[in-house]
């Protein structure tokens, strides 16, 4: 599983934090450069999961 070692579960968590505060703050006041970050942190999270796993 990816959340064996300290070290992946420490990145995923940090990539959830982001990814909610970034959510957040597009809920709250909506700007397409935060949209696009979001959208690059879902992106660089997934390709983490896809590395991990295989």
């Amino acid at each position: 599983m990816i959340l064996k070692d300290k070290e992946s579960s420490t990145i995923a968590l940090g990539f959830i934090i982001l990814i909610l505060f970034l959510v957040i703050n597009i809920i709250s006041k909506f700007t397409f450069l935060d949209l696009a970050y979001l959208l690059f942190m879902i992106g660089c999270f997934i390709r983490y999961i896809y590395i991990k796993l295989h």
